[in-house]
């Protein structure tokens, strides 16, 4: 159907033409093969949408033996970040979680304390760049913590000691508000940084990858495609403009300038399954309106697979 597609990636540029900055759009009909795309090999950086790939690290390491869903781990205190419930709730020293109850809130609420220690899990970015190398995908680039990344989004030196959520809190009001601000308009030294970025292309070749259970097992499938399922922090991105019942289960991402998400939508009537990944760039549109742009998009995505299928 060349005729629908070329008018659909048109429709898809128009769309994309309404956020400032820069957007990428691969989508996947995975039961066919059949894709739309713009500018899907093109690098954006990942913000939260890397805890995909994250949580599979781990759950490869599940899968040899290594770990245990059940197993335990104690959080270090210098792990506590800001955004999601460990950082916002514990303050005290002694937290621990099964690497399950990890997982649920680095996925489902976007929590970057447990992102860390799921990094330190797997022995950091460079452990999850390892076992992309073992899927033998490219295109997507693990490189720092999120300790790390929250320093550069934030403006503020990364502690030697003591917790990045603690630093923060530390702030005075003025301080904090533009802390903030910054952490979400565009920022040059985040979005031109080669590390922590991926093609949207590459994000949904590991979409694919989880889904059909190519090189990655079924528990793997069946536990992170669920947890997915559960995700809070998408409602107004690639679901925001869904009719109501179709279900998916996302991954969103958010920085600054960035607004990303990538995950499935689950066609009705047994049409199948599209994985999808919306990067957003450089953006100087609050954030709200980026969603806006995403839910467009993912709109136009879905009907035409719904229409073509």
């Amino acid at each position: 159907m060349p005729d629908l597609t070329a008018r659909t990636e048109a429709e898809l540029a128009r769309i994309a033409g309404l956020a400032p900055g820069r957007v990428g759009v691969f989508a996947l009909h995975v039961e066919s093969g059949r894709a739309l795309g713009l500018h899907p090999h093109e690098f954006f950086p990942m913000a939260s949408t890397v805890k995909v790939p994250i949580a599979m690290a781990v759950l490869a390491r599940v899968d040899k033996g290594e770990l245990k869903l059940s197993d335990m781990i104690e959080v270090d205190p210098l792990e506590m970040n800001p955004s999601g419930p460990l950082g916002e709730e514990f303050f005290h020293p002694g937290v621990a979680l099964s690497v399950l109850n990890l997982m649920e809130p680095m996925i489902t609420r976007s929590d970057n304390t447990a992102t860390d220690v799921m990094l330190r899990l797997v022995n950091g970015p460079a452990g999850v760049q390892r076992y992309l190398t073992e899927l033998r995908l490219e295109g997507i680039r693990p490189s720092r913590t999120i300790r790390d990344l929250l320093g550069v989004l934030y403006g503020i030196p990364i502690p030697a000691q003591g917790s990045m959520r603690d630093a923060i809190r530390a702030l005075s009001p003025a301080a904090y508000a533009a802390a903030k601000s910054k952490a979400q308009m565009p920022n040059p030294e985040y979005f031109h940084d080669e590390r922590d970025q991926a093609t949207p292309a590459a994000m949904v070749e590991l979409l694919r990858r989880l889904w059909q259970c190519d090189g990655v097992s079924r528990l793997a499938h069946e536990t992170l495609v669920d947890i997915m399922g559960r995700t809070s922090t998408g409602v107004r991105r690639i679901a925001g403009r869904l009719p109501p019942g179709v279900k998916t289960a996302d991954k969103t991402g958010s920085a600054s300038g960035t607004t990303n998400d990538c995950g499935f939508i689950f066609l009705p009537g047994g049409a199948g399954t599209v994985a999808l990944c919306v990067y957003v760039k450089a953006c100087p549109l609050p954030p709200e309106e980026r969603e806006v742009v995403i839910a467009d998009l993912a709109r136009t995505v879905y009907a035409h697979f719904l229409i073509s299928a």
